[in-house]
């Protein structure tokens, strides 16, 4: 598959920020591959530690690796700064903390040189120091044609099953996209997202997208969960203007789909509704819950926002979390019952001993008092 060496089959775009740590072992696995018809597009992200000397030693060996040094902007921007230098036909993210497997291009960019598709999807690594698990997609292996995205994918590509699962997790790494088609999506995606970079970029290249493949179970991608990573850090106050400008920003491009707006419309209020509860489930507390000044403001501006609106009056009609019903309540209503009803469910939780009592007192108590139905009522 070796092409024009100007003109790579394929860009690696690698955004690096505070890396020093993991740097090394994420190029190493790139430049290991054996797939080679690629460039490597390294992006020191304003670094403040040694990940641009890094990176430029890199580049001085290596014909392959050229380095972008920019000032800090995010992760958004990062990816801009890179694709925006990319030559190739096709184009994959990896994260500078984390490593791919050496057959990873070999095995996505030939899908994608065989099957002409925009997008080639793989599974992955979740690595912890302790041990790695393998994640799939909820979706079935093999080529999706337009047709079938439409009919199979889209319906359930945010939201599979009754709550909550990705039909395709939002990553964009683990992949491989034309180019071109990622352009035009990720040059649009707003710099100060801060939450969900990934969401705001798959999902509309997906919905752009003419074709795909999935590769069921060839786990290629190792993505590494860092006890000091910001995205991994459990949030100790609220977010929901973070939450609402990527809401919004999907919303503008899913809104480009008109035939398709119910199917979306529905998808992206069933993701409002797992962001918020994972939001409000991280600070979940009595003092927080009762007597938060901030909480009580956060409620407001979910519950006036257009997409807080959306999703409380989708949700209310759908079956989703007993955990979910409740905070959407809480965020729907005024007063102490909703939250008292949120506290109560909270607590049987993530009480053992208050959920083995509840437990007791059914079995020894409540269920006595209903007599067991005789042989003849039982078949009825």
């Amino acid at each position: 598959m070796q092409r024009n060496k100007h003109i790579p089959f394929l860009s690696i775009i690698v955004p690096a920020y505070n890396v020093e740590d993991y740097i090394r072992e994420c190029v190493d696995s790139i430049l290991a591959q054996s797939f080679t018809d690629f460039e490597l597009l390294l992006v020191d992200d304003g670094s403040v530690d040694s990940t641009g000397e890094i990176c430029d030693h890199y580049a001085q060996n290596d014909a392959r690796v050229r380095v972008i040094h920019k000032e800090n902007g995010g992760l958004v921007s990062a990816r801009k700064a890179g694709l925006a230098e990319a030559a190739g036909e096709y184009a994959a993210y990896v994260d500078g903390d984390d490593w791919v497997a050496r057959d990873m291009f070999e095995k996505l960019c030939g899908c994608a040189a065989a099957q002409n598709t925009d997008i080639v999807i793989a599974d992955f690594f979740i690595a912890s120091p302790e041990e790695k698990s393998g994640t799939t997609q909820n979706m079935r292996a093999g080529r999706y044609s337009k047709k079938e995205l439409i009919r199979k994918v889209y319906p359930h590509m945010l939201c599979k099953g009754e709550y909550f699962s990705f039909g395709f997790w939002p990553h964009v790494w683990a992949k491989v996209f034309k180019r071109e088609l990622l352009g035009a999506v990720q040059m649009q995606v707003d710099e100060n997202i801060k939450l969900g970079e990934d969401a705001a970029c798959f999902y509309p290249v997906l919905l752009a997208a003419d074709n795909i493949c999935y590769l069921k179970e060839q786990y290629l991608y190792y993505y590494r969960i860092r006890s000091d990573s910001i995205s991994h850090s459990v949030k100790k106050t609220f977010y929901a203007e973070e939450i609402l400008r990527l809401l919004n920003g999907m919303n503008v491009q899913f809104n480009k789909y008109a035939e398709w707006q119910d199917i979306l419309h529905g998808q992206l209020c069933l993701y409002a509704c797992y962001m918020f509860e994972n939001m409000i489930s991280a600070c979940l507390n009595f003092k927080t819950l009762f007597f938060s000044k901030s909480f009580q403001r956060q409620l407001s501006v979910i519950k006036t926002s257009s997409a807080g609106q959306a999703m409380i009056a989708y949700c209310a009609k759908c079956r989703t979390s007993s955990r979910a019903k409740r905070i959407l309540r809480v965020i729907a209503e005024e007063g102490l019952l909703p939250k008292i009803n949120l506290y109560l469910f909270h607590l049987y939780e993530k009480v053992p001993l208050i959920n083995r009592a509840v437990s007791i007192l059914w079995n020894r108590v409540c269920l006595p008092c209903y007599p067991t139905p005789s042989k003849r009522q039982r078949t009825k």
